[in-house]
């Protein structure tokens, strides 16, 4: 290697360059370290015979690229190329290696770990949290964290405490004390969190590991002062909200994720990692077991069917471990295809699951979370769709675990509540829209429900092309959600005898009708779902014998025509006809006196004259009539006394005579359009009509219809169409801007299209 220090005496070099040669010096000593460093782990590893990653060796050769680079850069002066050279050297240090042998798998643990070695180095860091579903590799981490650390000089000891069960402090108090080699035989709790934080203080710079938390930890009450001689503490729990109570900061909680924490974003890296988990699991000693080519393509099967979770692939690993026979993988799949996991499985994997539901405590957010479990689904669809949160919310409504005697908004602020917390105890994941539960999370549920006699089937994503047979004789079944699955056709003489269902969700399948006898023998159903089915071209007229019917959901089936009359549908609250073929609204809406929510959204050839049922619907609190032929007289909105989100067609004529704020008082949520024609928008995207968000939308279609006052709440304008008739665009401007100052609004957003 070059010497670093020649022409820095008598040289002439710059001082710009001279400042450069100490980082530069600094680096090849650093990475000089690092590189025996990385040499020393290998040969203690592989004197145990384990094997080494490929990727240390890919680090290896770039150190050495990065040398000859140093080693033949004779021109310092060149301070663009230096610089270079210096971040090129950073970066590469930054990318070192920290697990080296293939037993470890998995390219997000890597950086897991440095991110917790660098919070480890933060000042301002005394607590870290890590946190994930069970089986996700928490324990791994911390444990591949207390190897660095031991390794490294920055900290002088790692003691380590598995918490799990122990829910009093003298308990946890005492396994401290046990690991730091103090004896507590105080009664007093706070005379023994006194000499256990002497004991603490008198140690070196620690890190205090406690794993497995489920409760929260009062640390200067067990005697674990904050800060005190440098101590830092890491918890492992699968409660995120566990981890901010225990005052972690939010950049100092990390988030373990299965190997494909989405399948829609799975790619062959996480599918390998599956599969590299997998087998090596399979074979001995860190070395992955080589699989001839016909089992190894079943193997990949087998392992998708886990959806990237370490725990479920390992102990599925090892109950294939020594078998050659491909007759014996090929029952393997066949049974996880059914969904029959095998004893090893359930009472492992499920046990490990199923601790997150227990924990839940409140029996009923228990069941809330089972509902969740299996009306979520476990992939995004091919038109990049997930369970929508609303519609989830929702249908906790319509099952009665939200109480649907309060208004909207407190609805969607007790179900979104509800959603958090099963987020927290890491049971299901939640986005701005969508709701996803782990395939396996859900299997738990299925597998918890049948435990307390409780029968159910889940079918999703599978190549049935028939309902399955269990259900036309299983008489205590309660639960049916069967999706993307292939089934052409309901036989015309079927008749589930299924007389204690009260869910029934069919989407996306290829049926043109559902016979009339299918519902014959579901006297309880409370829930009908039948959306996303584009060949569906009629509804069956028994619907309207399913008097205990409480929701029936048809959206997106583009083929629909017929519906029947549903006025005999008195406990029906929710009706959702959404983007259809219908014409005319179902019969019979007059006689619906406990509707609460009504979309007929989307329906371009719905004809509809509101005030002929209006006036009825005294109960309704949402109504959606957009993109339909539908246009709304005020008065007829105003009949409705408790509504609180509308979304529709408003008659151009009365909304420039009447001042919105008096006319529609009551509701918070809107979306009112103005010249709308024949039901088609000019503006191609569509507001969402959530219960208590700030959406107040007032749409133009042609700005010659544009009011000169404009309502005073609202938070979105939108002018589809500035000028018609040839008329100049600038004087629209001028009217729009006219109209907005009189307005004197400050904080809306207004969007021209």
């Amino acid at each position: 290697m070059m010497n670093l220090s020649e022409g820095v005496n008598g040289s002439g070099c710059n001082t710009s360059v001279c400042e450069s040669e100490i980082p530069l010096k600094q680096l090849v000593l650093d990475l000089d370290f690092e590189e025996n460093d990385i040499a020393n782990q290998l040969q203690y590893l592989e004197s145990r015979g384990k094997k080494r990653k490929s990727g240390v060796d890919f680090w290896l050769k770039g150190l050495q690229d990065i040398k000859s680079t140093v080693r033949f850069m004779n021109n310092l002066n060149d301070t663009h190329r230096v610089s270079e050279l210096i971040k090129k050297m950073k970066r590469h240090k930054e990318e070192k290696p920290l697990t080296l042998s293939t037993e470890y798998v998995g390219w997000r643990l890597d950086a897991n770990i440095k991110k917790v070695l660098k919070l480890l180095d933060d000042d301002k860091v005394f607590v870290i949290g890590i946190y994930g579903m069970g089986g996700v590799g928490k324990t791994l981490l911390a444990t591949l964290v207390e190897n660095e650390v031991k390794r490294k000089t920055t900290f002088k000891d790692v003691f380590w405490v598995t918490v799990s069960d122990i829910t009093n402090i003298s308990k946890l108090q005492h396994d401290i004390a046990k690991r730091i080699g103090v004896k507590l035989d105080e009664d007093d709790e706070r005379i023994r969190a006194y000499h256990l934080s002497s004991a603490l203080e008198k140690k070196e710079k620690s890190v205090l590991i406690l794993d497995d938390v489920w409760r929260y930890i009062d640390l200067e009450k067990v005697g674990i002062i904050p800060k005190v001689n440098g101590i830092k503490v890491i918890v492992t729990s699968r409660l995120e909200h566990l981890c901010h109570q225990m005052d972690c900061w939010s950049y100092a909680i990390i988030q373990m994720f299965p190997f494909s924490f989405l399948p829609v974003f799975q790619d062959d890296d996480e599918v390998d990692q599956d599969l590299e988990l997998f087998k090596l699991k399979l074979g001995h000693d860190g070395t992955p077991k080589t699989l001839p080519h016909e089992i190894e393509k079943i193997a990949r099967c087998i392992v998708e069917r886990f959806h990237g979770l370490p725990l479920a692939i390992s102990v599925m690993a090892r109950t294939m471990k020594g078998i050659d026979d491909i007759h014996q993988w090929k029952h393997a799949l066949n049974q996880l295809k059914k969904f029959e996991m095998g004893p090893e499985v359930e009472e492992e994997v499920f046990k490990v699951l199923k601790r997150s539901y227990v924990n839940l405590m409140d029996k009923d957010l228990q069941n809330c979370f089972l509902s969740c479990a299996l009306l979520s689904i476990d992939r995004f669809d091919e038109d990049g769709g997930m369970i929508d949160k609303q519609e989830l919310i929702m249908k906790l409504v319509d099952n009665g675990q939200i109480n649907k005697n309060i208004c909207l908004e407190e609805i969607f602020d007790e179900g979104n509540t509800i959603l958090n917390k099963l987020v927290s105890h890491s049971l299901i994941r939640s986005g701005y829209f969508w709701v996803y539960t782990h395939p396996l999370v859900r299997s738990m549920a299925c597998y918890t429900m049948k435990e307390s006699q409780r029968n159910v089937i889940v079918e999703l994503n599978e190549k049935f092309t028939k309902i399955p047979l269990s259900f036309g004789c299983a008489t205590d079944l309660e639960f049916v959600h069967i999706r993307n699955c292939v089934i052409e056709e309901i036989s015309e003489d079927l008749s589930p005898n299924c007389r204690k269902l009260s869910t029934l969700i069919i989407n996306k399948v290829s049926i043109n009708h559902v016979p009339e006898s299918f519902f014959k023998y579901m006297n309880s159903l409370s829930i009908l779902d039948l959306s996303f089915n584009e060949s569906l071209v009629s509804l069956p007229n028994s619907i309207t014998n399913l008097r205990s019917l409480v929701s029936l959901i048809v959206k997106e089936c583009d083929s629909l025509k017929h519906v029947p009359p549903l006025g005999e549908l008195q406990a029906l609250s929710r009706l959702v006809i959404s983007e259809t073929s219908i014409e005319e609204a179902p019969q019979g809406l007059e006689k619906l006196n406990n509707l609460k929510w009504l979309d007929l959204s989307r329906n371009e050839r719905l004809d509809l004259e509101l005030g002929s049922f209006s006036s009825y619907l005294t109960k309704l609190q949402y109504l959606d009539l957009r993109k339909t032929r539908a246009v709304i007289k005020v008065e007829d909105v105003q009949r409705m006394k408790i509504l609180e989100c509308f979304g529709g067609a408003i008659d151009c004529n009365q909304f420039m005579q009447n001042n919105l704020d008096m006319s529609f008082g009551l509701t918070k949520t809107y979306h009112l359009i103005l010249g709308n024609v024949c039901g088609k928008s000019k503006c191609r995207s569509f507001i969402n009509l959530t219960p208590g968000s700030e959406n107040r939308c007032i749409e133009f279609q042609d700005c010659d219809l544009f009011c000169r006052i404009l309502p005073k709440d609202h938070t979105l304008l939108r002018i589809c169409s500035l000028c018609k008739n040839n008329r100049n665009p600038w004087d629209s401007i001028q009217q729009i801007n006219q109209s907005i100052n009189q307005s004197m609004f400050n904080q809306n957003f207004y969007s021209f299209k």
